[in-house]
């Protein structure tokens, strides 16, 4: 098939799965701080750079992911670092900033709790959730119910819900 004719892929989805329902959930991204977890090559922190946020922090486990979302923003005004990592690693702490505007989950929980366990999953993205005013979440499956239960622990509210036709939901969560 030729190039012009294939969807533009990205790892396990197109972009247009990727970015489905994000700018339909009520998040304001302009000027804020955003830490994308498991950024993948950036493709959704480009597109949210369009919309000028203050800075934007991806962290993937992958290292030629980081490396092209670094080359992505070469051009960019927007403010950004890419980190390559595991999030069991233990330099996680030091690498994240204190506190993040917006917080994005983009179908990264599962893959997380399958390589680390239920108990190590939970307590990274607790750690993670905590640090944010607002979350950005996508579950593959709304049924498994378990990385909204954490964000509600930790005191937010849903605020919109967007479900994709391609079956994934996008969730948005404000801190009350």
């Amino acid at each position: 098939m030729p190039f012009w004719k294939s969807h533009k892929k990205y790892s396990a989805g197109t972009w247009d799965d990727r970015l489905d329902g994000l700018f339909s959930c009520g998040v304001n991204y302009s000027g804020k701080t955003i830490l994308d977890v498991g950024c993948n090559m950036g493709i959704v922190a480009y597109e949210i750079a369009k919309r000028r946020p203050a800075y934007i922090h991806g962290i993937d486990i992958l290292k030629p992911h980081t490396r092209v979302a670094r080359s992505i923003f070469l051009g960019s005004n927007v403010e950004s670092r890419f980190d390559t990592m595991s999030l069991g690693s233990r330099k996680l702490q030091s690498v994240l900033n204190d506190s993040y505007d917006i917080v994005l989950l983009l179908a990264v929980y599962q893959h997380v709790r399958r390589g680390l366990g239920q108990e190590e999953a939970d307590r990274i993205f607790i750690d993670i959730i905590n640090r944010a005013q607002t979350i950005v979440a996508r579950v593959p499956d709304e049924d498994d119910i378990r990385l909204q239960s954490l964000i509600e622990g930790a005191g937010f509210t849903l605020s919109d819900r967007h479900k994709s036709p391609r079956g994934s939901t996008v969730l948005a969560y404000h801190r009350h």
